[in-house]
């Protein structure tokens, strides 16, 4: 029996910068993992098995051809890794389309516990080309740490984060499809942009968050309540920075100090948000092994 955590990942920033000629949206941003997420305990079994436990297990999507652990170990097992049957127990503790990458955080973790259990183990490269084929978020979630990626996710790039004082995620409890949110990007009267041409290692925390997210506008059109949390959260007391993560609807705050997020965490639990305090997953940042 192994446990391990799969982080919850929020995007610091998020630019839309066009598309690829396969019609995929292209991006920059900067991504960081906290020390909250779900949890995996994967036992040897009879045969393959996935339970769902915890807050938000009732939302997961369990059918084999869409659930991301599933499709990971399946996707292992086809490219040559070497694992027995599994009991996975999957404890959801992130919302589900929540802009968190909890699923693709869960395949990651899957990938990476298997593959040290593994008789045949799968170099970093085979694991990330996996991760890929995926979802877009998975390489990042491979590889952890704080990461700036560019074109549709693949392309990595370590980067140090400032050190901050306290996360506090919050989510209004509506799920909010990734897809529906780039759709309605796309069909907007929104231009794509251009990335930040500039090196991050010149900005604080609150600067690269203050480069914003292209999403916030529409998702906030399909989902009222995202800005009514960063109203709220901008005018906390004690709060650093606060946006909404990847294509929502959950937001994040950095605050100076833990006392001063659980203030404003309790304030917006009263409201009918679901909150976390918690802090930056610190990890050493680490190239990605693809060769571009």
């Amino acid at each position: 029996m192994i446990t391990v955590i799969a982080p919850a990942k929020i995007n610091l920033f998020l630019r839309i910068c066009g598309k690829n000629n396969a019609g995929y949206h292209l991006l920059d941003s900067l991504v960081a993992f906290t020390e909250y997420g779900d949890n995996l305990t994967i036992y040897p079994a009879d045969k393959d098995e996935l339970v769902l436990t915890g807050e938000f297990a009732g939302t997961v999507n369990t059918h084999t051809k869409n659930n991301l652990v599933i499709r990971a170990l399946n996707a292992f097992r086809q490219s040559g890794g070497r694992i027995g049957p599994l009991r996975i127990v999957l404890e959801k503790k992130i919302p589900v389309e929540a802009g968190l990458g909890g699923g693709s955080s869960d395949a990651a973790a899957l990938l990476l516990a298997i593959n040290e259990q593994s008789k045949t183990p799968l170099s970093q490269y085979s694991l990330y080309e996996i991760g890929l084929k995926l979802g877009a978020d998975v390489p990042v979630c491979l590889v952890k740490g704080c990461q700036r990626i560019a074109n549709i996710g693949e392309i990595l790039t370590p980067h140090d984060l400032p050190k901050i004082g306290a996360v506090l995620l919050i989510n209004p409890g509506i799920a909010l499809s990734t897809k529906d949110v780039f759709n309605s990007f796309a069909h907007s009267n929104k231009t794509s942009g251009s990335g930040f041409g500039g090196p991050l290692s010149m900005l604080n925390a609150a600067n690269i968050v203050g480069l914003g997210n292209d999403l916030t506008e529409t998702a906030a059109s399909l989902v009222p309540q995202i800005k009514l949390c960063l109203d709220e959260l901008k005018g906390s007391k004690g709060v650093v920075a606060a946006a909404m993560s990847g294509s929502g609807a959950s937001c994040f705050a950095f605050f100076e100090n833990r006392d001063a997020a659980k203030i404003t965490a309790r304030h917006l639990q009263n409201v009918g948000y679901w909150t976390q305090v918690t802090r930056i997953l610190q990890l050493k940042t680490q190239a990605h092994p693809h060769p571009f």
